[in-house]
């Protein structure tokens, strides 16, 4: 049987003085090798048949300042074929560089910028090593731990005396030809938020284009590293904004591994059920927006209606509309509240009718093909190469879903279906999430039909505080409530990744325990910002209005994007 054991063995008989140490924590494998061996060997690793990690779901740094060897680039790979996940580390210090491994996955490239933004750590041989959370000219690199929570002086954010160029400099293509170069954004609706498009345009078609981020960026990664482990899960609310609990689950589970616990059955559906009618109301607002930015007006009065109705149930749930911080480490804040199974039941038995509506009006609509379909193609080959995930690469064809490949939660316990297109362009986009939204429909189905019995948190004095009718009546729970909430619980050392198909793609966490209270390190694998890194080469050769369409079949969020 494969295992990641294979990936260690092949990896010591081809580079056998390369590989300095080998561990597992919570049954995930890491590989520290040599920082010039990097790039050999994750070519290696994707190019060999019995390996083949065709994928790279991320890219991040870790800092330890009192090594010499300051910083660790971690990578997380992943393969399509045997469904096994790897994680390889090199170190590196101070002004030292590792090369480039875009020339393997072209996911790289936004992700290895964002470790030299908000590290310091250059790559070699990258084709454009610039800032990309921070602007040009900004001093400092925010995720060391040397650098302040507070940021620095004032100084540090005024125009320099020799401001960098804000044109981007496109790569030539040929003597004598000349462009246009476009601004689209940050103030642009259609680009959902503060993300700013720069279009090299000949005439109206598309040769080139650079997207800037990082005009939302608020530096929840750092703020987190700097509470503890339960004050963190507020942020995450605030990251992809339309799916605050899918946010919230993507955390807790990455911290429950941590923990090495598992929280009760009743609990695990609840957050399924909740998980779902998120992912529900957060396609709603895709299409309402998405067929909006095309000029169809009509279709956001028809889903805003049900969105409002599935809104008003996960308000009833968790007492919030938009940032419910609802789950909790161990299990959830609440059970279900009476009356709410018959209003989650009188939605669904009426959800299908309007989907129909939702087709009725756009599906076969002449116009709606002529700007959807054969627009922003990209293959399934492609998408992997990019580490696209979520409706983007099952448009394509791909029939992947971290809900049936790393099933979370019992979602192994539920039947559905995994919608996928052929063409991977906008329209197979569209259709794909129309019908993830009719399977999201069935999973609460069979979620209300088998909810079990029994608690809603896990019983560890450590991990989960007293009811509070016990904390009225013992003096030993008041204490021991009193102790968790204000020392909260510290996980043994190690790291681990844990991450889950939220409405846009992967959503993963990245956390690294020293044993404390706080997260050592506390990085977000988001699905948008890899995404987006692939729109240049979804919009070229298209028109300027096509941009349009293809953004909204991306359906980026920038608070997620920029964090």
């Amino acid at each position: 049987m494969w295992d990641v054991e294979v990936a260690h063995k092949r990896l010591k008989e081809q580079f056998p003085d390369s590989i300095l140490e080998t561990y597992s924590f919570q049954g995930e494998m890491t590989i520290k090798v040599k920082r010039e061996d990097i790039l050999p060997i994750c070519k290696f690793l994707r190019d060999d048949p019995d390996l083949a990690f065709d994928f790279l779901t991320d890219i991040c740094g870790v800092d330890y300042p009192q090594r010499e060897e300051r910083f660790e680039v971690v990578y997380h790979l992943y393969s399509m074929r045997r469904n096994k996940r790897l994680r390889i580390k090199a170190s590196v210090s101070e002004g030292e560089a590792l090369s480039t491994v875009e020339s393997i996955w072209k996911a790289a490239n936004w992700l290895e910028r964002e470790v030299y933004d908000m590290l310091g750590v250059p790559f070699e041989g990258h084709s454009d090593l610039r800032r990309i959370l921070t602007w040009e000219g900004y001093q400092g690199h925010p995720l060391r731990k040397d650098f302040p929570l507070r940021g620095e002086d004032f100084e540090h954010y005024e125009v320099p005396a020799e401001p960098p160029d804000v044109i981007p400099k496109f790569p030539d293509t040929g003597e004598g030809q000349r462009y246009m170069i476009l601004n689209m954004g940050p103030q642009h609706p259609a680009t959902h938020g503060v993300l700013r498009l720069v279009l090299k345009l000949d005439g109206e078609v598309i040769v080139d284009a650079i997207p800037y981020i990082g005009h939302l960026h608020r530096g929840v990664e750092k703020l987190a590293e700097n509470m503890t482990y339960t004050q963190a899960v507020t942020l995450t609310d605030r990251l992809d904004y339309t799916a605050g609990i899918s946010n919230n689950l993507a955390y807790i589970l990455a911290v429950e591994k941590l923990l090495g616990i598992e929280v009760p059955k009743r609990a695990q559906y609840i957050r399924v059920m909740l998980a779902e009618l998120q992912r529900i109301a957060a396609h709603l607002l895709w299409l309402a927006t998405h067929a909006l930015d095309m000029g169809a007006m009509t279709v956001l009065f028809y889903t805003f209606r049900e969105r409002e109705t599935v809104l008003d149930i996960l308000e009833h749930v968790t007492g919030a509309r938009l940032t419910p911080s609802f789950l909790r480490i161990g299990g959830l804040a609440a059970d279900l509240p009476d009356g709410i199974e018959g209003r989650i039941r009188a939605f669904l038995e009426d959800f299908p009718r309007r989907i129909h509506e939702y087709e009725t009006l756009l599906t076969e609509n002449i116009i709606w093909l002529k700007r959807t379909k054969d627009v922003g193609v990209i293959t399934a080959d492609e998408a992997i190469n990019w580490g696209l995930t979520g409706p983007v690469l099952r448009g394509s064809g791909v029939r992947w879903d971290i809900r049936k490949v790393f099933p979370y939660s019992s979602y192994e316990e539920f039947d559905f279906e995994i919608p996928i297109g052929e063409k991977g362009d906008v329209y197979d986009r569209y259709l794909v999430r129309l019908e993830e939204m009719r399977q999201s429909a069935r999973i609460i189905h069979q979620a209300l039909d088998r909810l079990p019995d029994g608690e809603v948190n896990y019983y560890d004095p450590k991990v989960t505080p007293p009811s509070k009718e016990l904390v009225a009546e013992e003096i030993n729970a008041l204490i021991r409530h009193f102790k968790l909430k204000s020392e909260d619980i510290s996980p043994p050392p190690g790291e681990v990744y844990a991450s889950i198909e939220n409405p846009k793609g992967e959503l993963g966490w990245y956390l690294v325990s020293d044993g404390s209270n706080h997260p050592y390190r506390y990085r977000i694998r988001p699905p948008c910002f890899v995404n987006l890194a692939a729109l240049p080469e979804m919009i070229k050769g298209h028109l300027v209005a096509d941009v349009v369409a293809v953004i909204g079949s991306i359906d980026i969020v920038l608070g997620e994007i920029d964090r």
